[in-house]
């Protein structure tokens, strides 16, 4: 057996149960999202290609959505600028990969919107220990002016409590996680 559509209806509010239907069209964005039984909390089903799987050249400071979910970003200003990540609650499954396309003369700053829930780790292709660090409760990640190059990047994930980082650089210190 198939289906052959889903009917959009009000999103259902609470647990998923067999009757208020865990898969549904959030008509907020229009994605099919489903809330995994136990957890209360909702989730990307599917990614829609050439919608939210897109690519976006940031020029500017940007205030992510959870419709960005899926995007890779590329960072195109020397001047740098702070994208803000969505707020934590309700972001579970959110994901977005950041690429540095003009190396930056002043930072680039991905944050948290909160604050401090963000565990990041950050490596450097010269490799040594020296050059990956892991931090607990940062407020972002820092591509760093006048160090991070071009191809640098990063990528964040949310489980609706913290966001997780990673970051690459071919520089050493190119990307930090201040707290």
């Amino acid at each position: 057996m198939s289906i052959r559509g889903i009917a959009r209806r009000a999103t259902p509010v609470g647990y998923a149960t067999p009757t208020n239907a865990p898969v549904y069209v959030d008509s907020a964005d229009n994605r099919l999202k489903v809330i995994p039984a136990g957890s209360g909390s909702t989730a990307v089903a599917v990614q829609e290609s050439g919608g939210a799987s897109s690519v976006e050249v940031l020029i500017t400071t940007r205030v992510l959505t959870l419709a960005d979910s899926g995007k890779t970003f590329f960072l195109a200003l020397a001047n740098g600028f702070t994208v803000t990540l969505p707020a934590i609650a309700g972001s579970a499954g959110f994901n977005a990969k950041f690429y540095v396309q003009i190396a930056p003369t002043t930072a680039y700053i991905i944050s948290s919107a909160e604050g401090d829930n963000m565990t990041g780790q950050a490596n450097s292709s010269t490799g040594g220990n020296a050059d990956s660090i892991t931090t607990f409760t940062a407020d972002s990640m820092n591509f760093i002016a006048s160090v991070a190059l071009i191809g640098d990047s990063g990528d964040v994930v949310s489980d609706g409590t913290s966001w997780y980082a990673r970051g690459f650089s071919d520089a050493d210190a190119g990307i930090t996680f201040p707290g």
